[in-house]
């Protein structure tokens, strides 16, 4: 692993620490790019009406899972975009819960919602592919916590690997 992906202390909000130990010590492009073909292989085969269930009354479905782990990567990759390009305002949180009460997931065809996972996969791959070591060490605000690209670049597939673990207990 290499050293100067590793977030340090201070970098990230403590509850990101749930995912970031997950990730910790491992190779993250090569496990985000593994994370694309587990998610295949679990819904393969499933069917729409299925996809569209929950194990639980208000919990969300399948789809929705889907869905939220779609908009918070691309949140995640916005706030790591402009921390390396140097924003120095204070980026937004995101209300989950609203956001997926907005997306609409369970009327999309779950082809659709897995391939919106693989493209949004191929672009955060490319873009922390792209930056320069020094990038990954930029600090700035989000969600009014101090964040690092690099512990953006971590909590990614660990927010993935929290989810996939629910999905296999749960679902």
């Amino acid at each position: 692993m290499n050293e100067r992906l590793v977030p340090s202390e201070g970098e990230y909000g403590e509850f990101y620490e749930t995912y970031i130990s997950k990730v910790r010590g491992r190779d993250l492009d090569a496990l985000m790019l593994s994370q694309v073909e587990d998610l295949r292989q679990y819904f393969e085969g499933m069917k729409e009406e299925q996809a569209a269930q929950s194990y639980e009354e208000g919990k969300w479905s399948l789809k929705e899972l889907i869905g939220h782990i779609n908009d918070t990567e691309k949140v995640m990759l916005y706030r790591a975009l402009c921390i390396a390009r140097g924003e120095k305002q204070s980026l937004p949180s995101m209300d989950q819960e609203e956001y997926v009460a907005k997306g609409n997931f369970n009327d999309q065809p779950l082809a659709l919602l897995l391939e919106d996972f693989e493209l949004t996969r191929f672009v955060i791959r490319n873009f922390f592919r792209s930056l320069s070591p020094d990038a990954l060490t930029y600090t700035g605000s989000a969600n009014g916590y101090t964040t690092s690209v690099r512990a953006l670049m971590n909590i990614i597939p660990g927010h993935f690997l929290h989810h996939m673990q629910i999905l296999k207990e749960r679902y």
